[in-house]
């Protein structure tokens, strides 16, 4: 090989070891970026919280009770207070309690078939409306003498006047409170009773604004009846009062005397779980776990994605740096036909 030939192979042999050598240094450069964004989404991972399922003991209460002859009454709320009575009695705790009483109601009964009637008026009998097989009959018509507590008009001014303070929006209501507070007895003409099956006495309206009287049942047999009756109904209601609260060393609650009597109630705990919120509590866990599990997900598709990038790299770089190897090595075989025809070069001249 002659000496320019020699030397412009070398030349494009550096120029191409240049070359590999730079894009060498690109791929580095790639894989540095990968690894910071591989690192990035590590971090990521683990400043994300794990979400934690809900313990039912988070939600479990101590409750209290105690009991009052044949009932039991449980405590809702303890607080602390400092309440002395006149009778100098001091009190550390106010009581929140429920008890079941009975009280007087009124109560609205639905009649989804009650089968309304007319019958005319005859010769010697008014016209009347019939439920089913039970016939009516008309407030108006009930005698008003004996108004006496135990009597049947007592009675049923008892029951309407308790109807009219539960379900004061009835026409039932409006027109019994009509006859009482205006003496309008023309009013009591559209009030009707008949006794049910549980020896009830239901009192409805012959005609109304609603779609639930007499007369809209009649014309409309799709239509419900909606009759009124009170009686004691039992209810669980809620008391406050003052009370002393003995406890025992591990500050739980044994003993409750409360305001305005002197009997000593022995308390009774039982722990109560709050299902409702302990299953809102795991549905908002399971709602979280899924976004979480999604996100390690998507992270550890990402990091994949980068791991096929970076061997890719890899495989690229192991093949530019056989190639520089081969590229030094030619480099060198040429380097060193150059020095030979320099050597035999200058050899002529001096002989």
């Amino acid at each position: 090989m002659g000496m320019a030939a020699s030397q412009a192979r070398w030349i494009s042999l550096a120029a191409r070891k240049s070359n590999v050598e730079y894009e060498g240094q690109q791929i580095n450069q790639a894989r540095t970026a990968l690894a910071n964004q591989s690192s990035q989404l590590w971090n990521e991972l683990y400043t994300m919280d794990v979400p934690t399922p809900p313990n039912t003991s988070d939600f479990t209460t101590t409750q209290y009770s105690f009991e009052t002859g044949d009932a039991t009454q449980t405590i809702s709320e303890i607080q602390a207070a400092d309440y002395t009575d006149i009778d100098g009695i001091q009190y550390n705790s106010y009581v929140t309690y429920y008890t079941k009483i009975s009280e007087y109601t009124g109560i609205r009964n639905t009649n989804s078939n009650p089968q309304v009637q007319y019958v005319p008026e005859t010769e010697g009998e008014n016209g009347y409306y019939m439920v089913g097989t039970r016939k009516l009959s008309c407030l108006s018509s009930v005698d008003r003498t004996d108004k006496s507590s135990t009597g049947i008009w007592g009675t049923y001014c008892a029951e309407l006047d308790q109807i009219a303070i539960d379900w004061p929006d009835t026409q039932v209501a409006k027109d019994w409170k009509n006859y009482r507070d205006n003496g309008a007895l023309d009013a009591l003409d559209n009030i009707y009773l008949w006794t049910d099956g549980s020896n009830k006495v239901n009192f409805a309206s012959g005609t109304a604004g609603t779609q639930d009287s007499l007369e809209a049942c009649r014309k409309d047999i799709s239509l419900p009846l909606h009759s009124y009756y009170s009686d004691y109904q039992t209810k669980n209601k809620e008391l406050s009062k003052y009370g002393v609260i003995e406890y025992d060393p591990s500050g739980r609650a044994t003993s409750l005397q409360l305001e305005g009597s002197s009997v000593v109630y022995d308390l009774s705990t039982s722990s109560v779980t709050d299902n409702n919120a302990y299953n809102d509590a795991m549905n908002q866990y399971n709602y979280e776990k899924q976004i979480y599990e999604k996100n390690v997900q998507d992270i550890n598709a990402k990091t994949e994605q980068i791991q096929t990038e970076d061997r890719t790299l890899e495989l690229r770089l192991k093949a530019l740096d056989t190639e520089q190897t081969a590229l030094q090595t030619e480099m060198d075989a040429v380097h060193k036909i150059i020095s030979k025809n320099i050597d035999s070069t200058f050899k002529t001249f001096e002989s």
